[in-house]
């Protein structure tokens, strides 16, 4: 009897068996979960000096962005209103605006990727102020701000996500279609890359590949052209051997 009992308990132990193996997850889950709990470190006299200075600086540096997107605003939406026709000088008034702007950074040796957000996040809000293809402004502003970074050998892959990032500010800021001007800019800025080099497209495609909007117009830019099929040649038929006649056996 005992062995035939201990015969039956074999099946169930073997179905128990699995879940013995998986039992140690759950130290490591709780690992995990320590791991994700675990407190910032104290910092010392000199860690707490840095992030102060810090803080302090990065607050400096919004402070000076909101100054120049004012300024900019303001030029812009000057510009056009004196102008016949905004539709037509829009694109004209940008482009002076931002070379404008970008060589007063370079004379005071500042960053033209730190000050390039500011000056676009102005550029469109003052298209906006008089009416104008914010869509329109906002790509020009980007091929504009890349070209000139081209120019001063600047990373025209950073400089065009931080002026996609100051224009998207700026649009938000005057209640405009934020994805709209967002695709347009990085449609502009692919295309702009491309008459920079391969080097250059790859560059921004990288950088810009965490913007929602701009997915599609980075999926197409990476689509290559279909190459027109080739005309299939015609196979030349073989000879056809000639028959050989049979001889009948007499």
């Amino acid at each position: 009897m005992a062995t035939a009992k201990s015969r039956r308990a074999t099946p169930a132990a073997a179905k128990r068996s699995p879940a013995r193996k998986n039992a140690p997850a759950k130290p490591a889950r709780a690992a995990a979960a320590r791991k994700r709990a675990a407190p910032l470190p104290v910092l010392g006299s000199a860690g707490s000096a840095v992030k102060q200075g810090i803080a302090t600086s990065m607050k400096g540096l919004e402070k000076i962005e909101g100054e120049i997107a004012q300024l900019v605003r303001r030029a812009v939406a000057d510009a056009l209103r004196a102008g016949d026709s905004i539709a037509k000088e829009a694109g004209g008034v940008v482009r002076d605006v931002v070379s404008g702007a970008i060589q007063s950074t370079e004379n005071a040796g500042t960053e033209l990727a730190v000050s390039i957000k500011g000056v676009a996040r102005g550029a469109v809000a003052g298209v906006h102020d008089v009416q104008g293809n914010v869509a329109k402004a906002a790509a020009e502003i980007v091929k504009t701000a890349m070209r000139q970074a081209s120019k001063l050998r600047v990373d025209v892959a950073v400089v065009a996500r931080r002026a996609i990032d100051g224009i998207a500010e700026g649009v938000k800021e005057t209640g405009g279609n934020v994805a709209e001007s967002t695709r347009a800019a990085v449609k502009g800025a692919l295309q702009t890359a491309a008459t920079l080099g391969t080097l250059a497209v790859d560059a921004v495609r990288q950088v810009l590949a965490g913007l929602a909007e701009g997915m599609e117009e980075i999926a197409k830019s990476r689509a290559k052209p279909r190459s027109k099929a080739k005309p299939a040649t015609a196979r030349r038929a073989a000879p056809k051997r000639p028959a050989t006649p049979r001889v009948r056996a007499a």
